[in-house]
């Protein structure tokens, strides 16, 4: 079983995907989107201009019942174009496997341009079967090394890298894009 069906068997069986379409219209985006999943994370964008602290807290407490997260964190905050986002974001065991959650409350237009950008490389991915191997073989190995996650290399860093520097190899990418010496 892939990564993905995996996924998709957590969002049917847990019945996340039909407790979000309560709060709104849900997206899944990111590596999901684009089949390109390298570990067990989903982002899932949730459309939804009327949520509420309230709304905040019932989701809160049906995760927690649900999924007994490792790790939990919810808020609400100020993007840097001034618009409320909330978000949800957990660790939780499923399959005898560890998950990532990411859970974004987002406007309609935030939300389609994180689509769009996904679709763009999907498409590209699709024309250039290589670049897909090149994303997905660098990701891999950067989550083999510690490095993937999000204050080290994201998925982000491995787009760009490939798309639009050419870059191929692991070797290369961290050669180019070093990380600072703390």
């Amino acid at each position: 079983m892939t990564i993905k069906e995996k996924a998709d068997k957590l969002l049917c069986e847990t019945g996340l995907l039909s407790v979000l379409r309560t709060y709104g219209e849900p997206h899944p985006i990111g590596s999901y989107r684009m089949d390109m999943m390298v570990y067990n994370d989903l982002d899932i964008d949730i459309r939804n201009d009327s949520m509420t602290l309230e709304k905040l807290h019932d989701l809160t407490y049906y995760i927690l019942k649900t999924f007994s997260p490792t790790w939990y964190e919810a808020r609400e905050e100020v993007n840097d174009e001034g618009k409320t986002v909330w978000f949800h974001g957990f660790h939780a065991i499923f399959m005898d496997e560890l998950w990532n959650f990411d859970l974004w409350f987002f406007d309609e237009e935030t939300i389609t341009k994180a689509e769009a950008y996904c679709d763009a490389i999907t498409a590209r991915c699709c024309r250039t079967p290589s670049l897909k191997t090149a994303i997905t073989e660098i990701k891999k190995d950067l989550l083999s090394q510690g490095l993937y996650r999000y204050d080290k290399y994201t998925s982000m860093d491995v787009y760009h890298a490939v798309l639009s520097e050419n870059i191929t190899t692991t070797q290369t990418f961290l050669r180019k894009h070093p990380l600072p010496i703390i």
